[in-house]
């Protein structure tokens, strides 16, 4: 991510995510890290079916929402994008999805076997926030539940910057804050993965190569304890 010392009138995430659409599946696809992780889910589930999974920020579905649904499992994909969700409920019909931002879900404790988090909790939140949802997302699981997290590895509170040609205000942890406040409260972190990964935005026809940059990528395998 590019910082910036002013952006005038920064985007909220639901029209950064609008304005980007189903293109943001385009500049992810292939995402090696992100394909291991649904993977790991799939055999950590193993028989255990369907099990309730919930994607937080689930946007056009693929490759979560659909690879977990064709293992045979209950998945709800959540999203405050409602031009994403529209291409998720046509590219994933055998799921489920509602127009949430995650400060107003709620769940009841143990509610699912499985959550997984992929870049949704760093636009138009603090790190205070970050951290709540991760304490949240534990209590949501059921005793021995997995949640993946793939984030942006960039340590910073309501940073204005240029993402893919959009003024948002993002937030995110450090690799090691983050796996910290994991085992805080309560995860058991099986497996770590950092990495770089450059978007392909332009080919996807969201932005100019300025607007492009190499992210540094965080990917946590953990497990209610």
């Amino acid at each position: 991510m590019t910082s910036t010392a002013s952006i005038s009138a920064p985007l909220s995430a639901e029209a950064a995510f609008d304005s980007v659409g189903p293109a943001y599946e385009v500049a992810f696809e292939g995402l090696e890290t992100q394909l291991a992780s649904i993977k790991w889910i799939v055999e950590q589930l193993g028989q255990h079916k369907p099990a309730k999974v919930l994607d937080i920020g689930c946007g056009a579905g693929r490759p979560v929402c659909s690879e977990l649904a064709a293992a045979g499992h209950d998945v709800l994909g959540i999203d405050i994008s409602s031009n994403m969700l529209g291409a998720a409920r046509k590219n994933v019909p055998q799921a489920r999805f509602e127009q949430k931002d995650i400060r107003d879900f709620e769940a009841a404790p143990g509610s699912f076997d499985a959550i997984t988090v992929y870049f949704s909790l760093i636009a138009s939140v603090t790190q205070d926030e970050i951290r709540d949802f991760i304490k949240r997302i534990h209590g949501w699981l059921r005793a021995g539940g997995i949640f993946v997290l793939g984030t942006a590895s960039v340590d910073g509170n309501n940073i204005e910057m240029r993402w893919m040609g959009r003024p948002v205000v993002c937030s995110g942890l450090s690799a090691e804050d983050t796996v910290s406040w994991m085992r805080e409260v309560g995860f058991e972190v099986v497996h770590e993965d950092q990495s770089t990964f450059t978007p392909r935005a332009v080919e996807a026809g969201i932005c100019e190569a300025e607007d492009v940059w190499e992210e540094p990528h965080l990917f946590v395998y953990a497990r209610r304890q």
